[in-house]
């Protein structure tokens, strides 16, 4: 649905109502039947999972991805860097400050080291991904700011080989969505609009995950990949 407010007219109560909304438009069946894994990009993404998995019957993993920012500006993202050592970068941002690629890459390194092995120990039990060869993902996230966190999430994916690549958003930019459909094989999403401003904006309630309430959560799911390996 395209959509456009120039009021401040919320689109979801809170990321619940965002899963029912998903659950009208995803193809419930198809996803059963090929048993997608379904891939959390953020802690709300993890939240909408866990609602999406009670319904569809199938499992959900973490995929974690850091965002590189601008020297002396950490509010500007110009690349991400994933779990596997995947690095996607703004180029016309890097260009017009004038940012030097040795200096993402520098980023990136210790990014990983300093936070994503650290997520990955205390989210994930210190296990690998689960393996995504030859299988359906459906990239899981609560909104789309700038696209290059997902841009980041495609590319790792596709370089592990999985069969096929979608991807579940309850709202994005329109003209995200259209440079996302090109290269993802399915983009679901309930809403696209046309002058998109942030996330939080189209959310009535949408309160921050703290690292104890997600850690109680993922301990609770019974379709959280690694409680599956451990039982």
């Amino acid at each position: 649905m395209q959509t456009d407010l120039n009021s401040n007219t919320y689109l979801y109560k809170d990321r619940d109502d965002a899963i029912k909304n998903l659950l009208e438009i995803l193809p419930i069946e198809q996803i059963k039947k090929e048993n997608w894994l379904l891939l959390a990009l953020s802690r709300g993404g993890a939240k909408i999972c866990m609602g999406l998995c009670e319904k569809l019957k199938v499992n959900f993993d973490l995929f974690f991805i850091a965002p590189i920012a601008a020297p002396q500006n950490d509010e500007c993202e110009i690349a991400m860097v994933s779990e596997t050592k995947e690095i996607v970068i703004h180029e016309a941002l890097t260009k017009s400050f004038g940012i030097d690629e040795n200096y993402i890459y520098s980023q990136a390194s210790d990014l990983y080291e300093d936070k994503i092995i650290l997520w990955n120990n205390r989210f994930r039990y210190a296990e690998d991904m689960t393996s995504i060869k030859n299988r359906s993902v459906l990239l899981v996230d609560e909104g789309c700011e700038s696209g290059l966190s997902l841009m980041c999430a495609i590319k790792s994916v596709l370089n592990l080989n999985t069969n096929k690549v979608s991807i579940a958003l309850p709202v994005i930019a329109e003209d995200l969505f259209h440079q996302l459909d090109l290269i993802a094989d399915n983009v679901f999403v309930p809403h696209k609009i046309v002058h998109f401003i942030s996330t939080d904006y189209y959310y009535e309630n949408l309160e921050k995950i703290k690292s104890k309430e997600l850690i109680y959560m993922l301990k609770k799911s019974s379709s959280f990949m690694p409680n599956i390996k451990e039982s």
